[in-house]
């Protein structure tokens, strides 16, 4: 409950009684690295608060090239938003890149949870906000950053990344190839 209680602080402060609410519909679980939390064309129930580990979200084109949209590090939320919220199938497969443990919980019954209590519905929220101010920042960088700056700005925010998923990845989260990715990594400065 610690943890959670941790998160949660993150982004709203709630009663003891809103804490136990929520965190009576969580589940810990721990997935193996290449997992896929979420498969493409799954209509998804679950959101997920990552403890350890990193997971990927990404998109695959019509010539099979994959495109990380995603990467969530410890403590970040995780989960096809807009799926869930649609109740629809996913564009999107949510991978474990490493060892992951999470905190399981069915959106619905959070949902419905959050629409008979104020506290968690502002919290809910806040979640939400979050989620919203994330992707518009990533959709500025990549409009915005040259390829150099976002290498920059990832290792800024995952120190240690390069350790911990293979290049592959980050050069696919980048929007770059690994080659040019290999390039950048000469001339960037630890």
């Amino acid at each position: 409950m610690d943890f959670f209680k941790e998160f949660a602080l993150s982004f709203h402060p709630l009663s003891e009684d809103g804490l136990e609410r929520i965190f009576s519909l969580l589940t810990i679980k721990k997935f193996p690295k290449n997992h896929e939390l979420v498969s493409l064309h799954q209509t998804p129930v679950n959101a997920y608060i990552l403890k350890t580990g990193v997971i990927r979200a990404y998109s695959i084109d019509e010539k099979n090239k994959e495109h990380t949209r995603t990467i969530y590090t410890p403590i970040s939320t995780s989960g096809n938003l807009g799926a869930l919220i649609k109740n629809e199938p996913s564009t999107l497969i949510y991978e474990c890149l490493t060892d992951c443990e999470v905190l399981e919980c069915n959106y619905k019954d959070f949902y419905n949870l959050s629409l008979n209590h104020h506290e968690i519905s502002i919290f809910h929220y806040k979640i939400l906000q979050s989620v919203y101010i994330r992707e518009v920042d990533r959709i500025l960088e990549l409009q915005m950053l040259d390829a150099s700056q976002r290498y920059k700005k990832l290792q800024e925010n995952y120190p240690g990344i390069d350790n911990l998923i293979n290049q592959y990845h980050i050069a696919s989260y980048l929007n770059i190839t690994p080659v040019q990715l290999s390039r950048i990594r000469k001339n960037f400065i630890y």
